[in-house]
């Protein structure tokens, strides 16, 4: 079989959006959002125009075209009114900061327009990173993207550089530098599962050739097949057919043969042959606008429900009945308030939207979590079918004991003036039935007290769970 002739190809914009999941306290939901004002972050309003020049260097986002490609209950989560209105809230700051890339073949010079941080509703919070490339060869920017995705650790021979300083990765440079508290919210009982070592990277490039976008060039963009051990452009292949039918359930190619869309587990990739506009387009509408939030909900939705799947899995379900009830309630918030349809009202935007949500496997962790949700409920009913059979068993030999015993045999001595000297003089039988009558006594005052103390613990718990599925509510809870 014959190697493929790699044909390399020149970039004349790249535009990237990092986006790494993060895992919050639950007691961070109000202090977060008060940190981020204090380091001059600006609540993203759909309805303030001066925003839509502000964030994505040069580029403009017609906010009203966003608002209409959602349907309401969609948008009215992705882009709340006010800051105490439920869904995400986006706080945005523009930094321009200049930076090199820096590995053996070359250096890239990269700007980073600006950056998000979304609070989220389940102590769910996103930061997401908006860079640009200009002029550089299509490994190179193959290269670029999959040091980008990086979190920590360094590679060899690869850094970057900001002021003459160098940084491990991307996100330490912009966490270091502008919100260097932002770590002291973490959950670490959840960090190591969410930790990953890659962001997911939606990426634009225009390749500005004569030549077509060929599916070779996706499939190097999508699995990161830049430089090999020589310096030589490469791809992990020689199998044509392969790449075709790899690619084939993975690519979106109504605008082809101009521009085609690749999505895989970490990242989704446009390529175009047409120029990136710095001026109000579709493919920037789309890259900044549509396809950004359909990522965004649709990362929101797969951590939420690893989130549930990993505190399913680390429940010692004899031990732990609060943490299943608070689990129920978590599967059930998410579930009708988050998780009903939400389909772009276009046509192109519910097909990009599906194939993200198939590239994501959202279908698969929803049936999981089904699975748990169908699991917790039919132990629950269980559980509470077997206590509902004991108080009974109990409840009715003690009324049918005092009806036998104690109406006939020392009720009577309790009229009027209690002769106390007459118990002296009771017989077995007859102290039994006062054992019963006055056991049974404290049996109800002790069901009395233990269902007004678990309804004043619910109401607590359940105003607990509601803060931290909800993130922030205009109730003060």
């Amino acid at each position: 079989m014959q190697p493929i002739n790699l044909k390399e190809k020149h970039i004349s914009t790249g535009i990237f959006q990092s986006i790494f999941p993060l895992s919050l306290k639950a007691s961070a939901s109000r202090t977060v959002i008060e940190y981020l004002q204090e380091v001059n972050f600006t609540l993203f309003q759909l309805d303030n125009l001066d925003m839509e020049n502000a964030f994505y260097g040069g580029f403009r986002l017609n906010h009203s075209h966003i608002a209409q490609y959602f349907l309401p209950l969609t948008a009215n989560i992705l882009f709340p009114n006010a800051q105490l209105d439920k869904g995400f809230q986006r706080y945005s700051k523009n930094i321009n900061v200049e930076g090199r890339f820096i590995r053996e073949q070359a250096i890239i010079p990269f700007t980073i327009h600006s950056i998000d941080i979304i609070a989220c509703p389940f102590s769910v919070a996103f930061l997401s990173i908006r860079t640009e490339i200009r002029n550089i060869s299509f490994t190179q920017a193959i290269e670029f993207t999959d040091f980008l995705r990086k979190i920590k650790g360094k590679t060899p021979n690869v850094e970057i550089s900001f002021d003459g300083s160098a940084y491990p990765s991307i996100i330490s440079f912009l966490v270091n530098r502008f919100c260097p508290k932002l770590p002291s919210f973490y959950n670490n009982d959840e960090v190591l599962f969410l930790e990953r070592e890659n962001m997911f990277v939606h990426s634009l490039l225009s390749t500005k050739d004569s030549d077509p976008i060929e599916l070779v060039d996706l499939y190097r963009f999508g699995n990161l097949c830049g430089y090999d051990s020589t310096g030589k452009p490469y791809v992990n292949t020689n199998n044509l057919e392969f790449i075709s039918k790899s690619l084939h359930e993975w690519t979106y190619d109504r605008f082809a043969p101009t521009t085609n869309y690749l999505i895989q587990q970490d990242c989704l990739v446009g390529l175009t042959t047409t120029e990136i506009m710095s001026d109000e387009c579709s493919k920037t509408q789309r890259f900044y606008g549509f396809y950004y939030y359909a990522v965004l909900l649709s990362l929101f939705h797969k951590t939420v429900l690893l989130k549930i799947s990993y505190s399913y899995s680390v429940i010692h379900i004899e031990q732990d009945k609060q943490k299943i009830e608070s689990l129920l309630y978590q599967v059930n918030s998410f579930m009708s308030n988050y998780f009903y349809t939400f389909y772009p009202i276009t046509s192109e935007g519910q097909e990009i939207f599906q194939l993200i949500r198939k590239g994501f496997g959202i279908e698969q962790l929803y049936a999981n979590t089904k699975e748990i949700l169908f699991s917790l409920v039919k132990y629950e009913d269980n559980n509470v079918a077997k206590k509902d059979s004991l108080l009974l068993l109990v409840l009715t030999l003690y009324t049918v004991i005092c009806g036998i015993f104690s109406m006939n045999l020392f009720t009577h001595d309790l009229q009027g003036n209690i002769k106390w000297d007459h118990f002296k003089s009771y017989n077995p039988f007859e102290y039994f039935a006062v054992f019963i009558v006055f056991s049974g006594m404290i049996v109800v005052f002790t069901l009395a007290i233990q269902g007004l103390t678990q309804e004043i613990n619910n109401r607590k718990n359940r105003k607990k769970w509601v803060r931290k599925t909800v993130w922030s509510s205009k109730r003060k809870l």
